[in-house]
């Protein structure tokens, strides 16, 4: 039940990290008119990203670590 849980968590923080990828990657961060705002976008565009992946990271331990357990309980 759990690992259902964590592994519908970890596909929607990858959707929107995808999603913010693809935002930046297509120029999303332009749509600023000074080069000061561009960049305060891409910034924080890339923390997105940043935090997104290491929260994906995490569940995916957590889930490596409940498959070892399962294992371990057979």
């Amino acid at each position: 039940m759990a690992d259902n849980i964590l592994s519908a968590i970890q596909e929607r923080i990858r959707r929107e990290m995808n999603d913010t990828a693809d935002m930046v990657a297509t120029g999303g961060c332009l749509s600023a008119e000074r080069a000061d705002m561009i960049a305060i976008k891409y910034a924080e565009n890339a923390g997105v990203i940043k935090g997104l992946a290491l929260a994906e990271r995490c569940i995916l331990d957590v889930l490596d670590e409940l498959d070892e357990q399962e294992k371990l309980d057979t």
